[in-house]
């Protein structure tokens, strides 16, 4: 059987490395609507989805502090935020995304806070865990604030597959 998926469109996206690429301004404007220019022949309003990273503290960042709102909420356009909980078909399902935390060492991050800290490029056990433990306590907000949820996606972009 073949889906044809034409309607489905971009709900959230998780953080990359690869954002940070060129600064934290840079990717703001790009993610609120001030970035100059066009886009395929149209003015650009911004990201129609939240970016998402449960382990970045944006609140550091003068940049991306403005567009950061709580956690749980439905799908809002133009933000950043730990996780979203999406509707579909009535059911929620939650969704948290997670960055590396070799971020700052491999990016331009600025002061973008990266946990869990320190975290090297051969993680140790604990390294692990610590991460382990924040993207737990994301998902175990959005269980206990949807008590009838019962599916959560990891959005990860973590550069290394042993991370």
């Amino acid at each position: 059987m073949q889906v044809c998926l034409w309607w489905v469109s971009v709900q959230a996206i998780a953080f990359g490395n690869h954002e940070f690429d060129s600064g934290t301004k840079v990717i703001a404007d790009l993610i609120s609507g001030a970035a100059p220019g066009t886009i395929l022949g149209a003015d650009f309003a911004g990201a129609n989805f939240p970016y998402l990273s449960t382990n970045l503290d944006f609140s550091t960042n003068t940049d991306l502090a403005p567009l950061e709102i709580p956690g749980g909420q439905a799908p809002q356009a133009r933000k950043v935020t730990s996780s979203t909980v999406l509707t579909v078909n009535g059911e929620k399902i939650g969704v948290v995304g997670a960055t590396t935390p070799t971020l700052a060492s491999i990016s331009s991050s600025g002061t973008v806070g990266v946990s869990p800290s320190p975290f090297g490029t051969t993680p140790t056990d604990d390294e692990l865990d610590a991460l382990a433990a924040i993207i737990q306590a994301e998902v175990d907000a959005l269980l206990a604030a949807n008590p009838t949820m019962n599916k959560v996606v990891l959005l990860a972009h973590m550069q290394r597959i042993s991370i």
